[in-house]
């Protein structure tokens, strides 16, 4: 692994920079500090802190004349009287410090580089070399962005919109500097537009959504939230029917289609129903899927995605998007809140490089849709659901497998246009084993590429469910149907056959050192 997930640690080139500007501006002190890339981002870092650690002192100040970024672009640090690592939670939920590549580009221009190259591949010979040869970049950062927008909202080469709502326009994408970024302005849109006369009302979860959105709902001003899954959807439509329409008793509904890491689907045509009988907003977070598997525009009013997975591929860019459905109900308030209030941060070298990697999004799609569908059948088939005996491996959460027909009832019917002709399951998995031990035993025996994220054009494992929940959370989880005793697979573009003999040998390991434990 070259470097962390840039949103859970601070980069290398983050962290460099930052000991040049405290060196220049804080020599004596010494305090840790975040980095921004406006002062917005900085202020709302300090009214974090002041509202979760009251007794901490943050000191803003812009560094652009010590930290040289390029033209058009500013960097504020926020100087800390305590640890960085309490104020990095920060960092990780609202995925707002600077990018990488921005570092990069000042320690360059600090180095006498004025106009840094953009460099796609740290060296030649690099896993993603052949892919950079095949692609360029476009010369305006301008366009660069607006077809990152126009891809992400359906809009096709034609004019054809294949989102499932005609008049969807790229002009309702908005881009960020990190998925999650997108999910804390939108649940900022949704407290902004709707809490005002409803101030006690929370948002809904159905099914599970990304864990840092838990997190950050439920600090001080995060306003909390109820959860649901689908087999408590009743409990949902009890709650509802407690309010009238101008006081709905929630806020907003979210769902991550599927749920992760669990993989299951809500019912998005229930959902839909229920929010038109009582008045909220639907969000549906499709970084998983894509618009290309799922066409969920036409049962939602807002769509989230975090664009550094599938729709990037390349595990080299942070950025994420937010879009509106221009026929909800909600759509003149939401877009008017978008209009006073957005601002466009993605970093500009970042953009460039999203917008070629998401050039082949349609092939990447169909691929680890087949690749990911033929290792969950190999998986599933040597399992406990399967009809296998005395198998360490009990299920597989995989969507063919799980709530399917809620799956399915929202694929996309106009896929083809777009070059993936057969709309799949995704590159996600989720592999469930008979006994902890056999867990870790799995995980170290196979031999791929481990880390935390997802979507990748190669094959990647990360023992998720541990990792993103904390151990106080392992039984409200098994509560809720996910098994901690798990291994997450994304599952990449490489030789299908030479992918499941990768996984089989490390179930097989597996199967050889660890005796099963059967359920009664």
């Amino acid at each position: 692994m070259e470097t962390n997930y840039p949103r859970f640690a601070c980069h290398a080139r983050v962290t460099k920079l930052s000991a040049i500007i405290s060196d220049a501006l804080d020599p004596v002190q010494k305090r840790a500090m975040l980095l921004f890339p406006c002062l917005q981002f900085a202020e709302e870092c300090r009214d974090y802190m002041q509202q979760t650690l009251p007794s901490a002192s943050c000191d803003i100040q812009c560094v652009s004349s010590v930290a040289n970024p390029p033209a058009g672009h500013d960097i504020y640090a926020v100087f800390l009287s305590v640890e960085r690592a309490k104020a990095m939670n920060f960092h990780v939920y609202s995925g707002t410090t600077i990018s990488p590549r921005l570092a990069d580009v000042c320690l360059q221009r600090l180095a006498g580089i004025e106009e840094p190259a953009l460099n796609p591949v740290p060296s030649e010979g690099h896993f993603f070399s052949d892919y950079y040869k095949r692609h360029a970049p476009l010369s305006s950062v301008a366009e660069a962005k607006m077809a990152i927008r126009t891809r992400f909202s359906g809009v096709l080469g034609d004019g054809t919109n294949i989102r499932g709502v005609p008049t969807a326009s790229p002009d309702d994408v908005y881009l960020y500097p990190a998925g999650m970024h997108a999910v804390w302005r939108v649940n900022q849109l949704i407290s902004a537009v709707l809490g005002g006369k409803n101030s006690s009302a929370k948002v809904a979860h159905v099914n599970l959504v990304y864990a840092d959105s838990y997190r950050f709902l439920q600090t001080p001003n995060g306003g909390g939230y109820h959860f649901f899954s689908n087999d408590t959807l009743d409990q949902l439509e009890a709650l509802l029917a407690s309010g009238t329409p101008d006081s709905p008793t929630i806020l907003a509904l979210m769902t991550e289609l599927p749920g992760n890491p669990h993989m299951q689907t809500a019912d998005l045509e229930r959902l839909r129903r229920l929010a038109d009988k009582y008045n909220f907003p639907i969000v549906v977070d499709e970084t998983i899927t894509g618009h290309l598997n799922v066409q969920v525009l036409p049962y939602c009013d807002i769509v989230v995605a975090s664009l550094s997975k599938i729709f990037s591929g390349l595990a080299n860019v942070l950025a994420g998007a937010l879009m509106l459905n221009p026929d909800s109900r909600f759509y003149s308030r939401f877009k008017a809140y978008m209009n006073d209030t957005y601002r466009d941060y993605l970093f500009d070298q970042d953009a460039l490089i999203l917008e070629m990697n998401s050039r082949e999004l349609a092939e990447r799609t169909v691929v680890t849709n087949r690749n990911a569908e033929a290792v969950a059948d190999a998986l599933y088939a040597r399992s406990l659901a399967g009809g296998a005996t005395q198998s360490v491996l009990k299920e597989i959460h995989y969507p063919k497998y799980r709530t399917r027909e809620n799956y399915d009832r929202v694929m996309n019917p106009q896929a083809a246009k777009a070059g993936v002709a057969n709309p799949g399951y995704s590159h996600l998995m989720t592999a469930i084993f008979t006994s902890l031990e056999a867990a870790e035993t799995f995980y170290e025996s196979l031999q791929c590429f481990k880390g935390t994220t997802l979507g990748t054009v190669f094959t990647l494992s990360t023992a998720f469910t541990v990792l993103a929940f904390p151990p106080e959370k392992m039984d409200w989880l098994r509560e809720h149907d996910v098994d901690p005793i798990s291994v997450r697979l994304s599952v990449g573009m490489e030789d299908p056959t030479e992918i499941i003999r990768v996984v089989l040998a490390a179930l097989d390991q597996t199967q050889r050192t660890v005796r099963p434990i059967l359920p009664n």
